[in-house]
């Protein structure tokens, strides 16, 4: 492999910023504001060390990060206490991971994993996105992995799944960027010199490379939307259960990840995957496949995690805020919710906003749809009033605790306005449909399953109301619900139309009011910058089901001049501009 081949141009400005950080940790905020585009998105992302949860790594353990990039999972096995060799065949990568592991167990090197005598031993080889780089003889380096592990130790492969759902629903394939090339095979005239040996595989395929290489113990989990930034991982459990469906919409929600797809991609992705997790193809078409091998499954024991049934990961947020919750079921379905990273922060976000501990006691998974399940499959069937009493319930469950009162000055926050007001508890901040399960014709029954965020003095009602509707139409919108109204109906008229169905509205918030509160909201669990944050969320909901957009795959130069642009002062202004003029 040449030294440049599989650069994608951000190698320079991803050195030049890990040299003047002064946090390089796997869950740095310093790091994550400098995510702009893909590139940032992809080595300073913190969710892309969700995907080793399942992996037992710790101190005593040797470690072989094959390909390491830019170090971010050698740094993150290595905070877990194990000792690492980072082998990275780009110098400029190479450079990036030892300073990413500056003062950790890393010996980070510039060559090939084939470099290595088999002498070495390692208890665990990490093999993440590297396979579909290994040429014309995958087999043969396989079987050169499988031959650096100690007895008893473990090869972890991540990769593409090439029958996965996101390629049959017309994504471009990450690699070539182009439609179903992997589906027909990766033809010749596809590719180029650089992509001319790239291959992704289907699960039986890999499974039988793995048992050629003398790996017959396998044990498979399933990333969502992939492995490069999971949001949950599954195991194939999962797909088993009598109720899997649900769960599975439950916890991955979006099953593909749009913002970075090139393609056109119409349907009902949502729906498309509910289907397939009920013909029993969910396994079979995961987007990507996150794969523990080894010689018996005693070792797979003790290398990887059979006991969980799936991770949920929360989504981009500060460092203290990011939590896993942990759902297992050993005769009853439990959810442990936990803290990701050490931090001194106990959850406190602002000076309004509080994150609950996560505790550390598992709780009963409250099983069944929850209401924006239901909701969204009225929709689908063209049934307003089945919505409004989908929405009649939120507003019955969100009465149970509701006072009347003047708020006083004092105990303004963005989310409770002073004034006369009807105010829910704190924690009401998160009564969103999907945290609330039960039969929707007896509200007595709807539990409120998820109540981590809570704001000080309660919310407005009316503005919570506002909220739960907007993000139903966010979800909507998001994976091309099919719905009764024209698909040009935007999110935030959507949102409108949803408000207009809830019973007894007197307040009437402006859509306006919840994208600035929702943008506080923003800046005191992610971080950032408040006007960001609203032109986002306005950009959100003037987006509609015949618009969705998605990413154009490899980012465009274009964009890469914005986002270096929009670095400048008073650069988003000009961004926006050149994007409109373009």
């Amino acid at each position: 492999m040449s030294d440049r081949r599989w650069r994608d141009g951000s190698e320079d400005r991803i050195a030049g910023i890990l040299r003047a950080a002064t946090d390089r940790s796997s869950g740095s905020d310093e790091l994550a504001a400098h995510i702009d585009d893909w590139p940032t998105r992809y080595h300073f992302g913190r969710a892309r060390t969700n995907l080793l949860h399942p992996i037992h790594l710790g101190p005593g353990v040797r470690v072989l990060d094959v390909g390491a990039g830019s170090g971010v999972n050698s740094r993150w096995a290595a905070e877990q206490g194990a000792t690492v060799v980072a082998v990275e065949g780009d110098t400029l990568r190479a450079e990036a991971a030892a300073l990413r592991c500056t003062g950790l167990d890393v010996d980070v090197r510039h060559g090939s994993a084939t470099d290595l005598a088999d002498d070495e031993g390692f208890d665990v080889v990490l093999c993440i996105g590297v396979l579909e780089y290994a040429g014309d003889d995958p087999d043969r380096f396989l079987s050169h992995l499988a031959g650096l592990l100690r007895p008893g130790g473990a090869l972890v492969v991540a990769i593409e799944n090439r029958f996965g759902l996101a390629y049959w629903l017309q994504a471009d394939e990450d690699h070539l960027g182009q439609a179903f090339v992997g589906l027909e095979g990766y033809p010749p005239v596809a590719a180029t010199e650089a992509t001319a040996t790239v291959r992704t595989f289907s699960r039986p395929e890999l499974a039988e490379r793995l048992t050629s290489a003398g790996l017959f113990a396998q044990r498979w989990y399933q990333p969502f939307p992939d492995y490069k930034l999971p949001g949950a991982i599954l195991t194939d459990r999962c797909f088993d259960q009598p109720d899997a469906v649900d769960l599975v919409d439950q916890l991955v929600g979006p099953p593909i990840d749009r913002s970075r797809m090139g393609g056109r991609i119409t349907g009902d992705e949502r729906a498309i995957h509910r289907q397939v997790v009920a013909a029993g193809m969910g396994t079979e078409m995961a987007n990507s496949f996150l794969v523990v091998a080894a010689t018996d499954k005693g070792v797979l024991d003790r290398r990887s995690d059979g006991d969980t049934l799936a991770w949920r990961f929360t989504g981009d947020r500060r460092r203290a805020h990011l939590r896993v919750r942990r759902i297992t079921d050993g005769g009853v379905r439990r959810i442990d919710r936990r803290a990701i990273h050490r931090t001194e922060d106990g959850g406190q976000a602002g000076t309004w906003l509080h994150l609950r501990s996560p505790g550390g006691t598992a709780d009963d998974y409250t099983t069944g749809p929850n209401l924006e399940q239901v909701a969204l499959d009225r929709l689908r069937a063209g049934d307003i009033n089945g919505v409004r009493t989908v929405l009649a319930t939120w507003w019955t469950v969100a009465h149970r605790s509701a006072t009347g009162r003047q708020v006083t000055d004092e105990e303004v926050h963005p989310f409770l306005p002073a004034g006369s007001r009807t105010v829910l508890p704190g924690d009401h901040l998160d009564l969103g449909l999907d945290n609330l399960v039960g039969p929707v014709e007896h509200p007595a029954e709807v539990l409120f399953v998820d109540d981590e965020w809570e704001a000080t003095g309660g919310v407005d009602r009316d503005l919570a109301a506002m909220r739960t509707c907007w993000k139903l139409a966010t979800a909507v919108v998001s994976v091309g619900t099919r719905h009764p109204w024209p698909t040009s109906t935007t999110v935030d008229k959507m949102a409108a139309k949803f408000y207009d169905l809830l019973p007894d509205v007197t307040g009437d918030p402006s859509i306006d009011h919840l994208h600035v509160a929702e943008a506080a909201l923003r800046v005191e669990a992610i971080g950032g910058d408040i006007a960001t944050h609203v032109a986002q969320l306005r950009a959100v909901g003037r987006r509609s089901v015949a618009d969705r957009t998605v990413g154009d795959g490899h980012r465009s130069a274009l964009r890469r001049r914005l986002a270096t642009l929009k670095r400048l002062p008073g650069g988003e202004l000009l961004a926006t501009l050149v994007r409109r003029l373009r």
